[in-house]
Parts: C-alpha cells; structure tokens; sequence
C-alpha cells in the first residue's frame, strides 16, 4: 500500500540500467523540475515479478540506495508490470511525471508505459546515455557526433533531492538471488570505480602497471561491460577516463597499455549500436573514437571520482 506526505504531486525517476547518481541527467532534470513547480521526487525500481536476482545487482541496487539516502532519499522497490505500478502511484500521489534514461535495448513495456503516459496526462521525458540523440549536423560525421557527446561535460549528482515517501517497497534479495556471470563480482559504484583505478592507473604506479598485466587475460571491455550494463558507471565517465589514460600511456610510451584501453575506447560504442531502434553509425567501432586532437585535452582524475 502506498502512502504520501503533503504534496501538489510527484515526479517519478525510473532508475533501469542506469544505478547511479553521478553523470545522470533524468536525476538533474527531475531536480530542476521538482524546484519549479514545488513537487516531490520518487525514485523507483520496477522488477518483473518473481524475477531472480543476481547478488551483482543487488549489491548494486543496495548501492544506489545509500547514495540516495545520503541526499535525504530512499530507492522505492516495486515488482510487477510497469504501468500497472505508474496507475497505482498515480492514484495514490498524482504522478505529474516520469523521467527515465534509454535502456540498452529497447524495453518490451516501452511502448506500453508511453501509451499510459499519454492517457494519463503524464510527462514523458526519456534521455539519452549511450550516445547523441540528434543525428548528426549537416556535413558533419556520426564519429565526430558520438566524440562530442562523450567529451561533453559530465552531470554532477545533487547535494539533496526532494524527496517523497510513498511505500519503499521490498528489496529484492534473499529468496531469489540466482548465479551468473557476475558471481564473482562485487556489485555497486564503489566496485566499478576502484576498477577504473586499476585499469587506468597513473603512468608512474608500477603497482599499477603490475596489476593489469595480471588482469591481462580479460579484457578492459569485459571486465568492465558488468558495471556498464548496469549503469553504475556511465559510459561517458568511463570514455573520459580512458581516454585520458591512453593519452598519458602513449605520452609515457607504454604503448602495450596504451593499446588496450584503446580496445575498451572501441568497444563503448557497441552499446550505442543495440538501440535496435537506430541505425547503426557506419564505421563508428572501426575508429579510435577518442582520437580526436580535441580529446587530448580531457582531464579526469579518477581520486575525484565521486563514489557513492
């Protein structure tokens, strides 16, 4: 059962693939939006009934919640079909919104909850995060479009939100844990991040150096491609920071580093290319997408990384 405090309504901030408050630009219009019109944020979780969870995702969610209850909200879990859980807050709340990242891949209830949106009277605002929405600009090339995406500047997460109770819901852990391919992972932002140190550690960390040699046997792509899918790292903190780490290697020499954060730089796209919805951009992973004289002058120092 749901219930509100005093309000004139809420925004919803549908959290998918995108478990994280960093380089998150549906949490930064939701704030904006909720400052305009003085109604309150729900951040929501929506999971298929009785789905099985890893422990990866778990921790992740577990993750995201903590980041949110450090700017004085909670992640609201709810199971079952979408636009059954919008009805039910809408009822109890008076939704006024939905503010949502693009999933990987087109979502089977995407075109259902947008039908409800529009019947509702419920904005739908939906952003993008794996590459530019526009097409590219006359004479101008999708390479060149997906270089400026990533090398734009990245959202920082708010100090506070918000924030509305309405029902937290139950965390979905214990009963229905299952194993995968990421069982040996730990799951969360704090994880992905002390990652993106190892891989991409300073040029004068020998340590460093040592620990991708033994990590050598996967690649950066694999070992990070858990953490992207999730959405606990956004694949423009993690473009910035690689290619600011390939820069430094070939400035430094170490060209066998070098080389394979270029690898991981050429694999980003592909997550741009499974919006089965867009045509893929032709020859966009056949490039260096970060080779640009531009992207040279990128700087991200990883200790900044914000982590919760």
């Amino acid at each position: 059962m749901f219930y509100i405090c005093s309000m004139s309504g809420v925004h919803i901030l549908w959290f998918r693939n995108d478990l994280r408050v960093h380089d998150h630009a549906p949490l930064r219009a939701v704030c904006l939006a909720a400052a305009r019109d003085g109604g309150r944020v729900v951040p929501l979780f929506i999971s298929e009934p009785d789905a099985p969870h890893s422990t990866f995702l778990t921790e992740s969610l577990n993750d995201l919640d903590a980041a949110l209850e450090q700017r004085g909200a909670s992640l609201h879990f709810r199971s079952g079909d979408p636009v059954a859980v919008l009805s039910e807050l809408h009822r109890a709340a008076n939704v006024l919104s939905v503010y949502r990242h693009e999933s990987v891949v087109p979502e089977p209830c995407d075109a259902q909850v947008e039908a409800w949106c529009m019947r509702a009277g419920v904005a739908l605002r939906t952003f993008s995060q794996f590459g530019p929405e526009q097409a590219p600009r006359p004479g101008g090339s999708p390479a060149a479009a997906w270089d400026e995406f990533m090398a734009a500047p990245r959202h920082e997460a708010p100090a506070e939100l918000p924030a509305a109770q309405v029902g937290i819901g139950h965390r979905p852990i214990s009963q229905t844990l299952s194993e995968d391919s990421t069982s040996h992972l730990k799951g969360g932002r704090k994880a992905a991040i002390e990652l993106l140190k190892r891989l991409f550690g300073p040029v004068s960390d020998l340590s460093q150096v040592a620990a991708s040699e033994t990590m050598a046997q996967a690649s950066h792509f694999d070992q990070l491609a858990p953490y992207l899918n999730l959405g606990v790292i956004s694949i423009k903190e993690t473009w910035q920071a690689a290619v600011t780490a390939r820069n430094q290697y070939l400035s430094a020499g170490q060209d066998i580093r070098a080389a394979r954060v270029t690898e991981l730089i050429r694999g980003l796209p592909s997550f741009y290319h499974m919006r089965s919805r867009r045509a893929p951009a032709a020859g966009l992973n056949q490039r260096d997408c970060g080779s640009s004289d531009g992207s040279r002058q990128l700087s991200l120092d990883l200790g900044q990384t914000g982590t919760d």
